[in-house]
């Protein structure tokens, strides 16, 4: 996406607890969402923030936002990949096996098998990986780390009941999602967007993203979605330079002045 933001448009990604293989997978989805909220304030310690967040990531993302804004913060900006809505949902150990399966195949580029168990996925990257290393983008340790992480999150993923976000959200859904005989796979259910407007206080807009769920960070898709996200941050550019009425300048002027409770953390 970063090519497509302009050349002085910074783009930190967030990388999953776990991943790494030195530390243990998120608890719970509180601490995940905190961890997160740490990780950015790291960077910016106060707002306003723009958020992004695809399929997993975009209730993720919701969240944070909503934390964010709980403790006075602004979000100026919360974009959705064709996030699901996780809430209401039960844990499926048999769905999340097929589903961490799939993902491993598409990560090493090996040929998608719904039968396939994960350990079988994890064997034949072994296999690759001993014939040619260069052949396969993961290591097998790689591959063990992404499936105990994404086992995780889908086991958590029903915690994340969602608050209210105040503001516009810029959602992008998959135009193209191809039917599954596996419904409980949230990633490619239809009506994603209308999921997600109850807990919106303010528009979402919903841009239809041409291909499928898994396919929305190819060239093409990731180009429009880039574009819109770009035309949304020049729009976010010109409300700063506009000058305010006085009346709201006092007001802000005002706001500032008074520097309000004190905050730990």
């Amino acid at each position: 996406m970063l090519p497509h933001l302009g050349g002085d448009q910074p783009v930190y990604g967030i990388q999953a607890a776990g991943l790494d293989g030195t530390r243990p997978p998120a608890p719970d989805a509180a601490a995940m969402v905190a961890h997160y909220l740490d990780l950015i304030r790291q960077v910016q310690p106060r707002g306003p923030y723009r958020l992004l967040g695809w399929s997993y990531g975009g209730f993720v993302a919701h969240a944070m936002a909503c934390a964010l804004q709980r403790d006075g913060e602004q979000v100026e900006l919360l974009a959705m990949l064709d996030a699901p809505q996780p809430h209401g949902t039960a844990h499926d150990a048999d769905a999340t096996e097929r589903q961490v399966a799939a993902l491993l195949s598409r990560v090493a580029g090996l040929p998608a098998d719904a039968q396939a168990p994960v350990e079988a996925v994890l064997d034949q990257i072994d296999a690759r990986v001993a014939a040619d290393p260069a052949s396969v983008p993961v290591t097998g340790a790689e591959a063990a780390a992404i499936a105990a992480v994404m086992r995780n999150n889908l086991r958590i993923a029903p915690q994340f009941t969602p608050g209210t976000y105040r503001g516009d959200v810029l959602f992008f859904s998959a135009a193209e999602e191809q039917h599954t005989e596996h419904p409980a796979d949230l990633a490619v259910l239809p009506g994603k967007a209308d999921s997600w407007r109850p807990h919106v206080d303010g528009t979402l807009h919903d841009h239809r993203v041409p291909g499928g769920h898994y396919e929305m960070t190819e060239p093409e898709p990731i180009a429009r979605i880039g574009e819109a996200v770009a035309k949304a941050l020049r729009a976010l550019g010109d409300r700063a330079r506009t000058p305010l009425p006085r009346e709201t300048r006092d007001e802000e002027n005002q706001r500032a002045s008074d520097p309000g409770p004190l905050r730990t953390r």
